[in-house]
């Protein structure tokens, strides 16, 4: 059994003699149970972000089948009903289309294009926020129609979830901190807190905050519009995804590594995953606890079960579109899909079947 650091941290990978890593934490910080924490020293307004990797042309063909739905596709949703959504680029739209088939249904132009894209439910509407406008939008799966528009959601609105309680959180991401969203309208901004905010994931009434420039994870209570936990965990983290009701997962893309954390909504150390390719996408299928990350430096994609958080098993790599960015789980069939989010001729939606998965 090897020891490997992540910052805050000592993790043990044990290889079995199937080849399959089980990776758990040995120690964790003693900071993890205290109390709401006075956040740390936010970076600098120069300080660098962590941004996806450049991946190489592609040397393997990607799994599963690859279709095009527009360029340089990102952020990527699949609803209950396997209708899923992307985000495209010049032009700029959302892409409304057949999850099983990659069959186009609907094009949407709009004034900029999403980085993420949430369900705000099982069956939508899909939340994007339009950071060149900052304004946050709701998209109908039903019939490919904008549902309603919030516009002055601060500086570049980069992702943005609904909570239980039906509140709409959204990170700031040139402007620092989260602004609160209910029945289309702005109710309250924290500046405070995470610097750069990038990925947010809704934990119950929890809101989880990564923030791109190093500074850690922040918690907010979305009922309560306040922030109520922060530490300084991994790397530069920019993606994060609830994987059940108190847990999340954490792309720590310049750490190379996945870290699963336990929200109470204090952050507690579960596991941290060694995961090369500067990770960057995540997707988590509840019925089968299965996580996905897309290695955006590497064209790869990896599979991790999380049946024991606290004993994460990687369970396979499978070849990718180029520049995987995004990724989302079908939930009728289970099908995994990927966005080859590079320019031109490789930009692509990879949709791998179930039998097809390890």
């Amino acid at each position: 059994m090897a020891l490997t650091r992540t910052r805050g941290r000592r993790t043990a990978v044990a290889v079995a003699a199937t080849g399959v890593a089980v990776v758990t934490v040995v120690a964790g910080c003693s900071d993890a149970g205290s109390g709401p924490s006075a956040p740390s020293s936010p970076a600098s307004p120069t300080a660098v972000a962590a941004e996806p990797g450049v991946a190489p042309a592609l040397a393997t063909p990607p799994a599963g089948r690859v279709v095009r739905v527009g360029n340089e596709p990102e952020g990527l949703v699949v609803d209950a009903d396997g209708n899923a959504v992307v985000g495209v680029r010049r032009p700029d739209a959302l892409v409304l289309f057949d999850a099983a088939t990659g069959t186009v249904r609907k094009t949407v132009p709009t004034q900029g294009a999403p980085r993420h894209l949430a369900l705000a439910g099982p069956n939508g509407p899909v939340l994007a926020g339009l950071e060149q406008t900052n304004e946050v939008v709701e998209f109908l799966t039903t019939d490919g129609t904008i549902g309603s528009r919030v516009g002055n959601v601060g500086e570049t609105p980069h992702d943005v979830i609904r909570t239980a309680d039906g509140t709409s959180v959204v990170t700031n991401e040139h402007g620092g901190g989260v602004i609160f969203l209910r029945d289309g309208k702005v109710v309250k901004s924290l500046p405070a807190g995470p610097p750069q905010p990038g990925g947010v994931a809704p934990v119950g009434d929890y809101a989880v905050v990564a923030d791109v420039q190093g500074n850690g994870v922040w918690v907010y209570d979305a009922a309560r519009t306040q922030q109520v936990a922060q530490r300084r965990i991994g790397d530069r983290l920019t993606h994060v995804v609830a994987t059940d009701r108190s847990m999340v997962a954490l792309a720590d893309t310049d750490g190379d590594a996945v870290l699963i954390e336990r929200i109470t909504p204090q952050i507690e150390d579960v596991a941290a995953i060694p995961v090369a390719g500067k990770p960057y996408g995540l997707a988590y299928d509840q019925k089968r606890r299965r996580l996905y990350v897309a290695g955006s430096a590497d064209n790869r994609l990896t599979v991790i079960d999380l049946a024991d958080p606290t004993a994460p098993k990687v369970i396979g790599h499978l070849p990718t579109a180029r520049q995987p960015n995004s990724v989302a789980v079908d939930p009728k069939s289970g099908s995994v899909l990927v966005t080859g989010s590079a320019a031109g001729a490789d930009s692509a939606i990879e949709i791998i079947p179930p039998d097809q998965l390890p």
